[in-house]
């Protein structure tokens, strides 16, 4: 078959009969195409992760639970559950902006599960979808959705680990009410106007479990003020009551508030506290500590335990130790520390008594600058003797203060109402926060979900797109969970790159048969991920 373009155009000039198809289908498709080369039609489609996360989508109804809430969206022929999908897999799988939308749903597998024309995929779409998408609705979708996910897997909820995050935006919104809002940049973009969000994950898997958008400016302790009520309603709806829930979350979220609403609810918890506050229980000696093992990781690591009061009841206290992060930080410290001294030494080598640096005053404030902030200000001491045009400085280490330092090095509190569980169990459950952690950095990867960048500024599009992108989350979450019950346990970035290298070829032998579909060859690792989730029932001959 050969193709031309008349009047711009694509038409066919040349085409030639092979054969019955029934029976092209018995020949190797390699001998088919070595032998007809120009007599075929061959399209390459991106196959494995759309695919891949087509079948998690049917396990848990996705579409149809959406679709149940009743909200009658069929424009441009796509149900509101139906464009959501197609949506999320979009930010899996080659994030874009919502005018190329419809350039990727062509080049995709995807787009041969649904009857509409690439060029439906655009702004207005989202507009129209996204209208829908208030807080109210996010929350009820969520919740129905979790229900399903709950009913198809084995998820145990009752270790959930909480972390706020923001991200920044190039959308531009004067209004002060705005969920866009200038503040304090995690990743130190503070020009940008920020979003800040919240996710509630299930241990071990990493499947979100709640979610909350919030605006940009609002610190995280003020944020959590009311979170800890809206996890007891959800755990409610998902028929879990708050004394089976133990919830982790860092020293950042701490208040009062939050604390009473934990108390009240009787939730378990195992938190992080800042270190300022104990100094005290920093400087016990090691003598003091109890060596354990670590479950999973078997990391030797030691403690000290001891109760306190805080936030209106007796907690249990740990002071844990790590003591080859304390060696490693130790020797980063005092490296540090000769750095700046030869910094100080280096400015002032051809300075001192020249210009401004000849009057005291000047010296002075040029040494505090140097030094900077604590530890380095307590152990970094100086002193400046002569007169104007005639100085001379000197640098002396207060032995006790850089003591004092080197003890909390490689330290940690961590503080609970767990008062049964051993401490093995308390120091690794907290550890485990960084499965939430993990989850924002994919998030905010550029190839994969890619959360930010961001130009949405009506409120219904920002939460949308915050709802998008968690979704996303969810798929790849349960997909890791299923190859990893597989005995194929891969991280976000391994999974994302193994299934981008599935692909599915398009071989069209005559005009009016059906086309044939034949999987690319690809490593040994993406040939198992597509025979242990039987993404080749997906391709139809």
């Amino acid at each position: 078959m050969e193709d031309a373009r008349i009047n711009g155009k694509k038409k066919h000039i040349l085409q030639k009969y092979l054969g019955p198809e029934d029976k092209l289908q018995e020949l190797k498709i390699s001998n088919v195409l070595s032998k007809h080369t120009s007599q075929v039609d061959v399209v390459s489609f991106n196959f494995g992760i759309s695919a891949a996360l087509w079948h998690i989508a049917k396990k848990i109804n996705l579409i149809e639970t959406i679709d149940s809430i009743g909200i009658k969206s069929r424009r441009q022929g796509l149900s509101l559950g139906e464009f959501l999908l197609i949506v999320a897999i979009n930010r899996c799988s080659e994030p874009c902006s919502k005018s190329k939308l419809g350039i990727w749903f062509q080049k995709d597998w995807i787009s041969t599960k649904f009857n509409i024309k690439p060029e439906c995929l655009n702004a207005q779409t989202y507009w129209n979808h996204f209208q829908y998408l208030n807080e109210e609705i996010i929350n009820l979708l969520e919740t129905m959705i979790n229900k399903k996910v709950l009913a198809s897997y084995n998820l145990q909820l009752e270790h959930l680990l909480f972390d706020p995050t923001n991200f920044f935006t190039f959308s531009k919104n004067k209004n002060d009410e705005s969920l866009l809002q200038f503040g304090h940049s995690k990743e130190n973009r503070n020009e940008n106007k920020l979003v800040s969000y919240s996710l509630l994950c299930a241990k071990d898997s990493g499947v979100p479990v709640m979610h909350e958008t919030y605006a940009g400016n609002i610190q995280d302790a003020n944020a959590f003020k009311h979170i800890p009520i809206n996890i007891q309603n959800r755990l409610n709806q998902l028929g879990y009551t708050p004394e089976q829930i133990t919830l982790v979350f860092d020293k950042g979220n701490h208040s009062k508030e939050a604390f009473k609403a934990i108390d009240d609810a009787n939730f378990g918890f195992i938190v992080s506290a800042r270190n300022s506050s104990y100094k005290t229980l920093l400087q016990l000696p090691e003598s003091k500590f109890i060596e354990i093992n670590l479950p999973v990781s078997n990391k030797s690591v030691k403690y000290y335990k001891c109760s306190r009061k805080i936030y209106g009841n007796m907690r249990d206290v740990y002071v844990v130790l790590d003591p080859k992060k304390q060696t490693k930080l130790s020797f980063q410290f005092e490296t540090k520390l000769q750095e700046k001294i030869i910094e100080i030494d280096e400015f002032f080598e051809k300075r001192l008594n020249i210009k401004k640096w000849r009057d005291s005053e000047a010296v002075e404030e040029k040494l505090q600058a140097l030094i900077g902030k604590n530890p380095y200000k307590s152990i970094i001491k100086y002193s400046i003797s002569g007169n104007y045009a005639h100085l001379t400085y000197s640098i002396t280490i207060d032995k006790k203060a850089k003591q004092i330092h080197l003890n909390t090095l490689g330290k940690s509190i961590l503080f609970t109402n767990r008062t049964k569980w051993t401490a093995e169990s308390i120091i690794w459950g907290y550890r485990e926060q960084y499965i939430v952690e993990h989850a924002f950095k994919y998030m905010k990867s550029p190839t994969s979900i890619a959360i930010r960048p961001m130009y949405h500024y009506s409120e219904k599009s920002i939460r949308g797109h915050v709802f998008i992108c968690v979704l996303s989350l969810l798929l790849l979450s349960l997909l890791r969970l299923e190859l990893a019950n597989h005995s194929i346990p891969l991280s976000y970035f391994e999974l994302h790159n193994e299934l981008q290298n599935i692909r599915l070829m398009q071989i069209n032998l005559t005009s009016q048969g059906k086309s044939l579909w034949k999987l690319e060859k690809t490593n040994p690792l993406a040939t198992k991920i597509v025979r242990k989730l039987k993404l080749k029932s997906l391709i139809q001959n």
